[in-house]
């Protein structure tokens, strides 16, 4: 019975998965008549290209063997090679959130030069950000061929972080040159919501979460705790936490913070209700603070990540001078951010028990349902459907606390993994990681300062 509930919520997942993706590129806008069938061959490719990406996750870490081969030996990366990996793919992650912020700016400001975009600064920040990951996955593609024995399934599997590293790497060879190529057939992008950029979303999601979990492999086990038993050595967990806030938040929340700043949904050619706006809030902050919380097993994780990425986009915001760039959505993030904290907390301190799916489901809808007023006078929205708006928040919170329970459950077990072997000393200190960090912040500063405008 347990194996078919599984089955049952994965499937369940996957067709979600696939509803989703079109519902997306639909709202992303479809083009004329002359160009919608070409448009939706190209969904339907994009969408193969990542059923097949999908396949081969499966077929290399969860099919099972064939009766004739050996299991693979379980093999663990050296401590100081996982704490480079996780700073590396943190490293990358702050360049693409914030030339993210400034892409945004220059766009807004100069227009949308397609051809003369492609290699301005802000790009190149984001390309670097996503080269990290390339660079990260041809290292674990040389590990995996001299390091591990065995067909490329027991490879994987003696240590599936190394094989997951060398398929993100891959997926990105596909998702980065997807960007030009829509531009190439249909022009300048549809709206911020184009199919690639959706796909590299999901791409820069999914890398900062192996940064997250090669740096919590690093970290000794803990009982449950309260954010002011935080350690430092655990900081780099909320910065990549924060990070992944920033960037999700911006990209699905873009067109309302656009319509904040003057520009009307109607010149945008699409129209978006606010029960839209809600669904995007809540699944961003739920996936992020319930792994914040049962990740780290840390009551005032998902806040302190909230309250982080908020005070980045103000300071970012600041840094380029930018009052044509909203911080709104992250203060509406806070509520149902704060909520996951209370539920962790009463769950763990008062209960004694690991916070449950199904509470934090309901601490989420509860806090959308009181934030409702609120994300309504911030966006200044009219006319709203408060049926469509429950039945969103509810679809949502369900959906995406169930998986984000799945995902740190998996994130725990490879965490408990990582920790059997042998005692290994810290080889990086805390202070010479944000060190190395703030020096790379420093060299962003000065690239920023010194870019010229493309005019």
């Amino acid at each position: 019975m347990t194996t078919f509930n599984h089955r049952l919520g994965w499937t369940l997942t996957a067709i979600a998965g696939a509803l989703i993706f079109a519902g997306f590129a639909a709202w992303g806008g479809i083009p004329t008549d002359e160009q919608s069938s070409a448009f939706w061959a190209q969904a339907g490719l994009f969408f193969l290209v990542i059923c097949a990406f999908a396949l081969a996750y499966w077929h290399l870490l969860i099919r099972p063997l064939v009766p004739n081969l050996r299991q693979p030996q379980s093999d663990q990366l050296p401590l100081r090679a996982r704490e480079t990996i996780a700073l590396v793919l943190a490293s990358g992650g702050g360049a693409t959130f914030i030339g993210g912020v400034w892409d945004e700016l220059w766009h807004r400001s100069y227009g949308i030069p397609f051809g003369e975009d492609l290699l301005w600064r802000p790009h190149l920040l984001m390309y670097f950000g996503f080269a990290t990951a390339s660079i990260a996955g041809f290292w674990a593609l040389l590990y995996l061929n001299r390091n591990l024995r065995g067909n490329f399934q027991q490879r994987f599997r003696s240590n599936p972080l190394v094989g997951v590293l060398i398929l993100n790497a891959a997926f990105l060879f596909y998702a980065l040159p997807a960007d030009p190529l829509w531009h190439w057939i249909f022009g300048e992008d549809i709206t911020a919501w184009s199919i690639p950029h959706l796909i590299l979303l999901a791409s820069f999601v999914f890398t900062q979460l192996l940064a997250f979990i090669f740096h919590v492999s690093t970290l000794r086990r803990r009982d449950w705790h309260s954010i002011f038993e935080f350690r430092l050595s655990g900081g780099l967990s909320l910065l990549i936490l924060a990070g992944i806030l920033l960037l999700w938040l911006q990209l699905m929340l873009i067109d309302w913070d656009a319509m904040l700043a003057g520009v009307r949904p109607e010149s945008l050619g699409l129209y978006r209700p606010e029960w839209l706006l809600a669904a995007n809030l809540l699944a961003c902050v739920t996936f992020t603070g319930v792994i914040a919380t049962r990740v780290l097993r840390c009551a005032g994780a998902a806040t302190a990540a909230g309250l982080l990425a908020l005070g980045i986009r103000v300071g970012l915001i600041e840094l380029f001078d930018a009052e044509m760039l909203q911080h709104v959505a992250w203060i509406a993030a806070l509520l149902p951010l704060l909520a996951i904290d209370i539920y962790a907390y009463y769950s763990s301190a008062i209960r004694k028990r690991e916070p449950e799916w199904q509470g934090t489901a309901a601490a989420v809808i509860f806090a959308m349902a009181i934030n409702a007023p609120i994300i309504r006078s911030l966006y200044q929205l009219e006319g709203s459907n408060n049926l469509a708006y429950a039945a969103a928040v509810i679809l949502t919170g369900i959906g995406m606390s169930w998986l984000a329970n799945k995902v740190s459950d998996g994130i725990r077990r490879q965490h408990a993994a990582s920790v059997s072997g042998p005692a290994e000393n810290r080889t990086i200190k805390p202070s010479v990681s944000f060190g190395i960090l703030g020096a790379f912040l420093l060299f962003i500063f000065f690239f920023i300062v010194t870019a010229s405008p493309p005019i």
